[in-house]
């Protein structure tokens, strides 16, 4: 029986006009890449920069982050033929000039668009420059959000030189094609590839237009010629349709498999990697790839890096998605904006399958103009027109958190009007569905879905966002079971968008009853966020209708307006302020300047990886407890059994952990007169190890 197809498809190459390499070299760019830059915040005082540049780097992890323009500019030499600039990312809003005469005005910090420079290159050192603006501004999302706008050419830059009978880069996006699925199934995939050509030779041509599809070893398995004839300064699109018998299917982490749609128009080529798969979503099952049940378990991620802001360089993301794979992770929630194409190139690589979103975040005021919805709207389009040909992606998102917290009366675009929301919602999902028929199509609440007519909202899916024992529910983490469980009876496909808690690695507590909530915000207790994950990856476990969930989030990120989980202790009775954990989001389980994975990253790898075997014991980071004092020492291991060594001496051993994800193992130890060592061992000899010194009877001082 025939099914639901995606068929989606990476780009190892944009496929080029002009071949010559630059930049991130290990891809088949479509001309040079323009890295090199003078920069200047005010347009006088200039220093040389390298693109990607964020004007944030510095000044991110501050109280206040500068909002305001900047100026990039670089020199391009005298050429004659079809000439394009591809912005892959100018946030938030860019003007293009070129030679002092304005070309493009650009809204929108995380869409690539196109700059048709042809014919206005006639000096031999034009001056190309592109003045970044991250103001606030009413007509613009995202507007008000819990993460930092950076501006700058946060993504890279491209010059196209094109022939003059060319694949035209402004139709089909950045792979200047697209291949749409029409069906498939386990026998049979049938599918359309589209690109448009140019005729901007000046005289009519008969145009050569070759298709092929080519295995992922190289060989050929199907091709096909056509003619196209163009008259002069005409463009028109060459469609294939094709089907592919016995298709190797895409099947996520465990098969990766890519083909390659290659089409060539007299001189020009373009190219993209294509996944051949189906799936579906289930209410009651969750989520379903290939035929087969497929739960999605992962972790939400922002474009962003410490001394780097979100001007991330191909090296970052290598190392990034090196610490996804080591997770296990098969799902992220790229948020909440389209990051840079290489991130989905990884994944297509990987077999991660994830969700990415524009950036309607919080806003939709009662006084909001009408050029904030264009913008929308507009937003919506680049994201998918760029990014139609990715496996990885299955869920296009339209918005997070519309809800009264983001919208207040006086403040920028007045209180929430959840009823705009609501007929919005219907019209973009439409749009989008147009746009693209072959993915799911949702949104992100986290209000319960009780804002007036939320529960009518029109969507593929409705994901949630729930922060039990953090923002509400005190030390109460078991209720997120009872929520998800609503949400599935009362929406319909049900997904855990955002999940966790506030987590400071270099703050611990050595008495149980101190492993609480502290309402203050100052003490971010790794214990406190081990007890909570834990208890959330076991509700989880329980849920097999969640079609995908996102841990909030993989790693910290700058948030200037966040002053919060501050204080430090190693031994449980010290704490002292640090001014350097401040306007960090800590809810990442993966430090920042991903020097330092927290304990309960190795929970969900435990859990997650099943081809790595892990034991991995909690708070390590703990130096001293009281001697003689009963603990219980968490581990958290896929091992098959376990053994505790207390100073050499074998104490206990466990084959099971009694709980649902089967990772969580708890044993009751008893801390020694003298320092301790505590050895959890695997059968296969994987181990981990920590020491505890005495700390005697104590007075815990104020600080």
């Amino acid at each position: 029986m025939k099914r639901t197809l995606l068929i989606a498809m990476l780009a190892v190459a944009l496929a080029a006009c002009s071949r010559e390499k630059a930049g991130w070299t290990d891809r088949e760019v479509p001309g040079k890449a323009l890295v090199e830059w003078q920069y200047s915040k005010d347009g006088t005082d200039w220093e040389t920069v390298s693109i990607p540049h964020s004007y944030n780097a510095k000044d991110g992890h501050s109280p206040a982050y500068y909002r305001g323009t900047a100026h990039y500019r670089t020199t391009l030499s005298k050429a004659d033929g079809p000439r394009y600039l591809l912005f892959e990312g100018a946030a938030q809003s860019a003007q293009v000039y070129l030679n002092g005469a304005l070309l493009k005005e650009h809204s929108g910090g995380y869409t690539p668009f196109w700059v048709d420079i042809s014919g206005k290159l006639d000096r031999n050192k034009n001056e190309l420059e592109v003045i970044c603006d991250n103001s606030e501004v009413l007509d613009r999302i995202p507007l008000t959000s819990d993460f930092n706008k950076n501006g700058g050419l946060h993504n890279p830059v491209w010059l196209l030189e094109c022939p003059p009978v060319h694949i035209s880069p402004e139709a089909y996006g950045l792979y200047r094609l697209h291949v749409s699925p029409l069906e498939v199934s386990d026998e049979k995939a049938d599918a359309k590839a589209q690109t448009r050509i140019v005729n901007a030779s000046g005289e009519a041509a008969d145009v050569a237009v070759n298709w092929s599809l080519k295995a992922a070893d190289g060989s050929e398995v199907l091709s096909w010629n056509q003619t196209l004839s163009l008259e002069a300064g005409a463009e028109a699109d060459a469609e294939w349709n094709f089907t592919l018998d016995q298709p190797h299917l895409w099947s996520g982490t465990t098969d990766p498999y890519l083909y390659t749609v290659s089409v060539s128009a007299g001189t020009d080529k373009a190219s993209t990697e294509v996944g051949f798969r189906y799936f579906q979503l289930d209410r009651v099952k969750g989520f379903q790839l290939n035929g087969k049940s497929y739960p999605l378990r992962g972790v939400a991620m922002h474009q962003d890096k410490a001394e780097k802001a979100s001007a991330l360089w191909k090296s970052d993301y290598d190392a990034d998605y090196e610490i996804i794979r080591e997770l296990g992770a098969n799902f992220l929630r790229l948020a909440h904006y389209p990051h840079n194409d290489y991130a989905f190139r990884l994944c297509d690589r990987m077999g991660i399958i994830v969700q990415t979103e524009i950036p309607w975040v919080n806003n939709c005021g009662t006084e909001a103009p009408e050029a904030y919805f264009q913008n929308i709207y507009q937003q919506m389009e680049e994201m998918v027109t760029s990014l139609y040909n990715h496996p990885s992606i299955c869920f296009w998102g339209m918005w997070n958190e519309l809800d009264s917290w983001g919208n207040r009366p006086g403040v920028l675009q007045g209180g929430l009007d959840a009823q705009r929301v609501v007929e919005e919602t219907a019209r973009l999902y439409d749009f989008t569905k147009a746009l693209d028929p072959y993915r799911f199509v949702g949104l992100t609440d986290d209000s319960m879905f009780q804002r007036e007519g939320y529960t009518e909202l029109k969507a593929d899916y409705y994901s949630e966002n729930r922060y039990h024992g953090w923002y509400y529910n005190y030390n109460k983490f078991w209720g997120l079971a009872d929520d998800i469980e609503w949400i599935q009876q009362n929406m319909g496909v049900t997904n855990l968008s955002e999940y966790g808690v506030g987590i400071n690695p270099y703050c611990h507590v050595w008495d149980p009853m101190d492993v609480v909530r502290d309402r203050s915000d100052s003490l971010h207790i790794e214990e406190y966020g081990n007890k909570a994950h834990e208890a959330f990856a076991q509700q989880i476990a329980q849920a097999p209708y969640l079609n995908f969930t996102s841990i909030w989030v993989m790693f910290d990120f700058a948030v200037a307006n966040r002053e919060e989980g501050f204080v430090d202790s190693d031994n449980g009775y010290r704490f002292y302020y640090n001014n350097s954990r401040k306007y960090i989001n800590d809810k990442g389980i993966v430090t920042r300047d991903r020097s330092l994975k927290k304990d309960v990253f190795y929970l969900y790898k435990s859990w997650w990886n099943k081809e790595e075997e892990t034991v991995h014991i909690a708070g390590k980071r703990l130096r001293s407890v009281p001697p003689g004092q009963d603990r219980i020492l968490t581990v958290y291991s896929n091992a098959p059994s376990l053994n505790v060594i207390c100073n050499g001496q074998k104490i206990r051993g466990s084959n099971i952990t009694g709980e649902p994800t089967g990772v969580i193992w708890k044993f009751p130890v008893r801390m020694g007169d003298a320092t301790t060592t505590f050895r959890v061992e695997s059968p296969s000899g994987t181990y981990d190890e920590i020491t505890w010194e005495p700390i005697g009877n104590i007075d815990i001082p104020a600080f």
